[in-house]
């Protein structure tokens, strides 16, 4: 029986694994979280990461970047929001019943019974 999987090309592996390793970051989770309701500016999304405004650039622009997000410019003020909801669903994915699955294999590992 022939497999109908079909391997991802090497720049779709690539792309695949800059956007993890731009989520895997736990500010970048934060505002993505943040973001989940809709579109906010800066000035809101700095207080709320609690962290120095250029750090928080530096944030919005890696997920900027891996096209996670995206800008506009209101006058003097910028505004943030996710370009596509279904990012949700790799954070989503996440969940207790997997994050305790994970957890188990990796203490399994460590305490042999």
């Amino acid at each position: 029986m022939k497999s109908t999987f079909e391997t991802p090309s090497a720049g779709a592996i690539e792309f695949k694994a800059r956007v993890f390793k731009v989520l895997g970051d736990s500010n970048r989770i934060r505002i993505l979280e943040f973001l989940r309701d809709g579109e906010k500016c800066q000035c809101e999304i700095i207080p709320m990461l609690g962290q120095a405004q250029p750090t928080v650039s530096r944030h919005l622009s890696l997920l900027e970047e891996a096209g996670l997000i995206q800008l506009r410019r209101d006058g003097n003020k910028i505004f943030y929001k996710t370009v596509d909801r279904r990012v949700y669903g790799i954070i989503d994915a996440m969940d207790s019943d997997l994050l305790g699955a994970l957890s188990q294999g990796l203490m399994s590992r460590l305490i042999p019974v």
